[in-house]
């Protein structure tokens, strides 16, 4: 229940003008808050947020949702996962099927990307119908993700802090990917 109140607290703080985005997006949330908020109004407020159907997990890190009556491309947010035809590729993306598939989810809205993808990060209830857990995180956390630090500067501190934590986990604990022989990152992998 804390993390989602830590959650909310950094959704609410975040930056008003990140570098990625090509269009403005308002915070879905609110605005930013000095009090805590308890766990009744986090799930209100993430409740807020943007409905979506999955329909279709492309790969580890892109996925297409029914958006109301509009197909949608989401490219999740601030991590990459291996491409088709590397290593652990299908994995990845068996990994967000796994997650997510054909659920309803909730979207924190960051932008577009340069293929006119929405950047998000996808929010799901969890199996048991408890909390809600953040995907992009948990992508990395599952071995399943690089953290794209590159791409992060939009994330409050905190989040990019919790970002780097969990590959840190992964990768010391030789989870996923990191289990393989010298993973090769996907944005080096593209260049080959």
């Amino acid at each position: 229940m804390f993390s989602i109140v830590r959650l909310f607290l950094s959704l609410l703080r975040r930056r008003s003008t990140p570098r990625r985005r090509s269009t403005p997006q308002k915070n879905p949330v609110g605005a930013s808050i000095t009090q805590a908020l308890t766990a009744a109004e986090v799930r209100a407020r993430l409740l807020d947020l943007p409905e979506a159907k999955v329909k279709w997990v492309q790969d580890g890190d892109t996925v297409i949702v029914a958006l109301g009556r509009t197909k949608t491309t989401i490219r999740l947010d601030s991590i990459d996962c291996p491409e088709d035809g590397q290593p652990w590729g299908d994995t990845a993306r068996f990994g967000l099927i796994k997650l997510i598939g054909k659920q309803i989810v909730r979207l924190e809205e960051h932008g577009t990307d340069h293929h006119g993808r929405m950047l998000a990060t996808i929010y799901v209830r969890s199996r048991n119908g408890g909390d809600w857990i953040n995907v992009n995180e948990k992508m990395v956390a599952l071995g399943h993700a690089w953290v794209m630090r590159r791409y992060y500067d939009h994330l409050p501190v905190d989040r990019q802090v919790t970002l780097n934590r969990r590959e840190a986990w992964a990768k010391s604990n030789h989870v996923g990917l990191w289990k393989t022989p010298n993973p090769i990152p996907p944005w080096e992998w593209r260049k080959q």
